[in-house]
């Protein structure tokens, strides 16, 4: 059984799904002012992490990220370079989808944008205009934060403390605490005209409204970072519960931890953001994957040299062992074997069961690695055959190896003339074909007896 830990309660809690085998989910994805980094890259990940360990479960995931496309940060990044606001949003929304190709993140079943659903928002602000739960001020449209009775329930914010804004916003609401669901129009910014006036929608409504829409009034996951706890999440489940009259909107809330470099906050005042597809020229696709995710997603995520170097040792001790191991798998068999190997199998339930742990990715690692170093001592075929397959349900969940095509039959002539060439005691042709193939991304390995070829995937 999986268990998630739950910001909503506080604790790690078994996850049963409202409407099995189905699980519906949604990930807060981007406002596409600008290029996304590889704190949206976490996000992303942990989210496709999550959806594999549902599929290794033999559940269905219908899963749903949004893009906020017209924000308050949109308009001002448009501003600032004098460029069409529409403009902005595409170019970097295809980044994102780029990017996501790139790491290989399985599709959603929709990517909602909130400039395709501004008829679905501004109707749900009328409802809770209608139904009292929400007031008109001069600039917005404010839902009353007063008469939700369980606001704070996510943040642990109770205080309702003055929020640091503009002054004129403060004279324009009933509390501070109050927030935005539909702005009005404002000279030289982008309005649309719906049943409840010019403008646009605020941020938190479109979360709601677009979420609920494409996975029902009440679904089984909500995913963001764990800066959006307070007030946007916090802000979402107040509007939901009230508009959709239910309770909980969302079962369990999964928060993923900051992104830091070199132990600061990842910010753009301090000059330090990492553009998404910047990292991933830097270091290939495949250990992009393992490096967001070898870090439990709960905790912030340091970027350094250091963190990166010792994952990429770990990350090609585990890429020899496995291309290893498939190598022996798929050119020899075995008649009887006396070695025990039941303590593979041991590391085996140990790694699946740290997956299922709150997605316990250093511990699944860990575990793996215990089986490596077993392989490592008997690189023969029963422990192979075992350590291969801890290795495919590791990448089932983890994806951070993918296949490339290999015409089997000509590495394995290849390496059959190399192996004559040895036999004849020409070595130095024979370590020219090694090289020649270990350039194609073929590597070999000489044994006493035997010729281990693999591809550095």
């Amino acid at each position: 059984m999986l268990y998630l830990y739950n910001t909503l309660t506080s604790r790690k809690e078994a996850f049963i799904p409202l409407e099995e085998p189905f699980v519906k989910m949604y990930t807060c994805g981007v406002t596409p002012y600008d290029k996304a980094h590889v704190g949206h890259l976490r996000t992303y990940l942990v989210t496709d992490l999550l959806r594999r360990i549902l599929r290794f479960l033999g559940y269905y995931d219908i899963a749903v990220t949004n893009f906020t496309d017209i924000d308050d940060k949109i308009i001002k990044k448009s501003q600032e370079l004098n460029k069409d606001w529409k403009e902005i949003v595409e170019e970097n929304i295809k980044y994102v989808f780029d990017v996501l190709k790139e790491l290989k993140v399985l599709p959603f079943y929709v990517y909602p944008r909130v400039t395709y659903h501004i008829d679905d928002i501004a109707n749900a602000v009328k409802s809770l205009l209608d139904r009292g739960y929400a007031y008109k001020g001069k600039y917005s449209i404010y839902f009353d934060v007063d008469k939700y009775p369980y606001y704070g329930q996510l943040s642990g914010i109770k205080s309702k403390k003055e929020w640091e804004q503009e002054k004129h916003l403060l004279e324009d609401k009933k509390n501070p605490y109050d927030f935005a669901l539909w702005k009005f129009k404002q000279p030289g910014e982008p309005y649309w005209n719906t049943i409840v006036g010019e403008g646009r929608p605020g941020w938190h409504i479109e979360c709601s409204v677009m979420s609920s829409k494409y996975l029902g009034e009440r679904f089984d996951i909500h995913l963001g970072g764990s800066d959006l706890i307070f007030p946007h999440h916090e802000n979402e489940i107040a509007q939901s519960e009230t508009l959709y009259n239910v309770h909980p909107w969302v079962r369990y809330w999964v928060h993923i931890g900051m992104v830091q470099i070199n132990g600061e906050k990842m910010s753009k005042s301090l000059g330090n953001i990492i553009e998404a597809k910047e990292f991933i020229k830097k270091y290939k696709p495949e250990f992009v994957r393992f490096f967001l995710l070898s870090t439990h997603y709960r905790k912030p995520l340091d970027i350094s040299e250091e963190n990166i170097e010792q994952a990429q040792t770990i990350y090609k001790k585990l890429t020899d062992a496995y291309n290893t191991a498939k190598s022996i798998v798929e050119n020899e068999v075995s008649y009887r074997f006396d070695k025990d190997v039941r303590i593979i199998l041991d590391y085996y339930r140990e790694m699946i069961k740290a997956f299922l742990d709150d997605m316990n990715t250093p511990t699944a690692i860990a575990s793996l690695n215990k089986i490596v170093s077993i392989f490592n001592q008997n690189p023969e075929y029963p422990i192979a055959y075992l350590t291969l397959r801890a290795f495919e349900d590791f990448n089932r969940i983890m994806n951070v190896w993918f296949e490339k095509p290999i015409d089997l039959d000509i590495i394995n002539e290849i390496i059959e003339i190399r192996n004559m060439l040895r036999r004849e005691k020409q070595y130095e042709l024979a370590d020219k074909i090694r090289d020649i193939l270990q350039k194609k991304g073929i590597k070999i390995k000489d044994y006493k007896d035997k010729t281990v070829w693999y591809a550095d995937i």
